[in-house]
C-alpha cells in the first residue's frame, strides 16, 4: 500500500476520524483535543490535527472534506508512518 504523507485532504469528518480511532484503538486509548487528537505510541505521542475544508462537489454529490496532519518527533518517523499506514488500510472503505 502507499504511504500518503503526513499530511493529506480526507473525505470525513472529525466525528469519522474519532470514530475509526475508536474502532482501532477503544475509545479511552486516545485524546480529544481542540485541534483534533492525540495518540499514545510506543514512547511518543502522535498528533493528529483536523482542519475542515470546504465540501467538494462531483457533479450531484457534495463531499465532506478535512485537512488532515500527522504530527510526531522525527526520530520515530518509522513507527509513526507504520502507525499511519494501518489508519489508512482501516479507514478505505470496505473494510481495508
Amino acid at each position: 500500500m502507499p504511504f500518503f504523507g503526513d499530511t493529506r485532504e480526507m473525505a470525513c469528518t472529525r466525528a469519522d476520524i474519532e470514530r475509526w480511532l475508536g474502532e482501532m484503538l477503544g475509545a479511552q486509548a486516545f485524546a480529544r483535543l481542540p485541534e483534533g487528537f492525540e495518540v499514545p505510541l510506543d514512547g511518543f505521542l502522535l498528533r493528529i490535527r483536523i482542519e475542515p475544508v470546504p465540501p467538494r462537489r462531483l457533479g450531484l454529490v457534495q463531499l465532506r472534506l478535512s485537512r488532515v496532519a500527522f504530527e510526531y518527533p522525527a526520530q520515530h518517523q518509522p513507527a509513526a508512518h507504520d502507525w499511519i499506514r494501518r489508519f489508512d488500510r482501516h479507514t478505505q472503505r470496505g473494510g481495508g
